[in-house]
């Protein structure tokens, strides 16, 4: 990923009347839009029909409480051909003139929660909602309009459980759904949010709730969308049968029933996605089950978000979900894969900062590559284990000419496992080397070694530092001393987990923790490593460059096993 792409854009800036004429803008502005001239342009040119209506009534009503004091909205920008979710920070400068500044939302998903909260009237839920909204804080609730943001109440429970019965003509005299109104406001006084709610209303029409929360570190809030379905109403029991209650998107059942009707029945072209949060199982042991399931609604969030319209998206495993895209086109499916990537890897960092939670995803297309759903989830599915092996964090979508040749070779190592055979290459490997470390006879021996190693473990080139931190030894395709610069700063090290190791499958998830760490190891071309400091002075690096691979759990023994002997051995010092 280029790194320059993906910086936040906090920088631009720019004047504009109530038309959205462009009066002026910052260079940082002129190089976003890709303008040489700003002024003689109208923003409408980059923003979606509905956002710059509601862009248009946001700025003819502006009117904040303390003059001076700034306003928040929300819209999709365009850019070099990418939909980029941002927040306008607004202040008046005259009666027709507004300074403007831009953050990004794409990688921050709690900028939206923020500016869920401080947005004037929340227009941020205007692009989301059907109609209405209500706003649960501080034991009152308010309904609003989304088309002209009028404020239609304000009350307590009982009031708001009163009003909402009477304004949405729902059927008294209906227990179940009485119950079910019951059980929503006490779920939202309890702040369990991320729920839908189905309501019979008496003109048969289906009423759809969905909570979702928006908090800072000061408030929480519950905000609840409301959305008018189908003139005939489902079952009674069909959402509860058709989603999952985590994550309040389609179960396995449901999405597959949808897939199959759609692809083997219709023959409509679309594309699959398969996706697996990375190392959940780690994630659950390390942080907790309910943290786990935190992560979980959490990826859902971030699919739904980075989908939008375009396709439906399910959970069909413990930590799996399938989408369904309405798109084949390959830059379409790189957007939306690099979205939902991103998402999830800033969203989770931003709920528990210890964490780095991750996902890896196979991408296949119907017709374009098979025929059938079966076929479609089983190529798509071959491609995830493609991404998994890469070093995960990553997508993969197939092209036959890339990875027709990875397939065969995954299917002759399984061969090979079956029979033994791989399994007793690599013990005679292990010996070869292990004998060759401890018959050394001299320091010249360690380069021969060290490249034994490189074979047998697959990697790029392995690095050997002294405790001062001078390249000792080197084997494999290294063309120069990358580190000798980056080890003089203090904190090179300040990565490393307190067994003296840093492992990283996929360096990309550093974009989300360091900048400078991620910039290097990318300028660098590493996209895997595990790097070990022996005795707390004889740095040894295990390097792949692109493209990025994971290191199995009995790999990484070996190499810490082996980095052991090599310093103690050989005496670098």
């Amino acid at each position: 990923m280029d790194v320059h792409n993906t910086r936040r854009i906090s920088d631009i800036s720019f004047s504009i009347d109530k038309d959205l004429n462009i009066k002026s803008g910052n260079r940082s502005f002129s190089i976003f839009l890709r303008k040489t001239e700003v002024s003689s342009i109208n923003l409408s040119e980059f923003l979606s029909e509905n956002d710059a209506e509601n862009f248009k009534h946001f700025l003819s009503s502006f009117n904040p409480q303390v003059p001076n004091e700034p306003a928040n909205f929300v819209a999709k920008l365009k850019s070099r051909n990418y939909l980029i979710t941002c927040i306008f920070t607004v202040i008046k400068a005259d009666d027709n003139l507004f300074e403007v500044t831009v953050e990004e939302l794409s990688y921050s998903r709690h900028l939206l929660d923020r500016a869920l909260l401080e947005s004037r009237e929340y227009s941020t839920l205007l692009q989301n909602f059907d109609a209405y909204y209500f706003i649960y804080e501080c034991e009152k609730f308010t309904v609003k309009n989304t088309k002209d943001l009028n404020t239609l109440f304000v009350g307590n429970c009982d009031e708001f459980k009163e009003y909402f019965e009477n304004f949405f003509h729902l059927n008294k005299s209906f227990t179940q759904e009485s119950k079910q109104l019951i059980a929503m406001l006490a779920n939202i006084r309890n702040l369990e949010t991320g729920k839908y709610y189905n309501f019979l209303r008496a003109d048969k029409k289906l009423l759809t709730v969905h909570t979702l929360r928006a908090s800072t570190r000061t408030k929480t809030i519950v905000v609840g969308s409301v959305n008018f379905g189908q003139k005939i109403a489902p079952a009674e029991n069909a959402y509860v049968e058709s989603h999952d209650g985590l994550t309040g998107i389609y179960n396995k059942k449901a999405i597959t029933e949808i897939a199959v009707k759609k692809i083997n029945g219709q023959k409509v072209p679309c594309s699959m996605i398969i996706i697996d949060v990375d190392h959940f199982k780690e994630c659950n042991d390390t942080f907790g089950h309910n943290f786990g399931d935190k992560v979980l609604a959490s990826v859902a969030s971030c699919i739904k978000e980075a989908i939008g319209t375009k396709g439906i998206a399910g959970r069909i495993g413990g930590d799996e979900f399938l989408v369904l895209l309405d798109l084949t086109e390959e830059d379409d499916i790189r957007n939306i894969t690099r979205n939902i990537r991103t998402g999830i890897q800033w969203n989770i960092t931003s709920i528990e900062p210890g964490s780095t939670v991750t996902c890896s995803m196979g991408v296949a297309r119907f017709p374009l590559n098979v025929k059938d759903y079966d076929s479609l989830f089983n190529l798509a599915d071959k491609c995830l284990y493609i991404a998994k092996n890469k070093g995960r964090n990553c997508y993969i979508i197939y092209k036959p000419e890339l990875h027709d040749c990875i397939f065969i070779q995954n299917r002759q190592n399984e061969n090979k496992i079956a029979s033994g055979q791989l399994y007793n290459e690599a013990a005679d490997d292990v010996v070869e080397i292990l004998k060759a470390i401890r018959e050394k006879k001299s320091e010249d021996d360690l380069q021969p070694i060290l490249q034994k190693l490189v074979d047998y473990l697959g990697i790029s080139t392995i690095m050997v530092y002294d405790s001062a931190h001078r390249l000792y030894c080197s084997a494999g395709r290294a063309e120069k001393n990358f580190r000798e610069e980056a080890l003089k700063q203090e904190n090179y090290f300040s990565f490393f987990n307190g067994f003296d190791y840093l492992h990283l499958d996929n360096t990309n998830v550093l974009d989300s923790i360091s900048q400078e760490k991620y910039v290097f190891y990318r300028k660098n071309c590493i996209s895997s490593t595990l790097e070990v400091l022996c005795n707390k002075k004889t740095l040894i690096c295990f390097d792949v460059f692109k493209p990025a691979r994971t290191f199995p759990k009995e790999k990484i023994i070996f190499m810490l096993a082996v980095t052991r002997l090599l310093a103690s051995t050989f005496n670098i010092g």
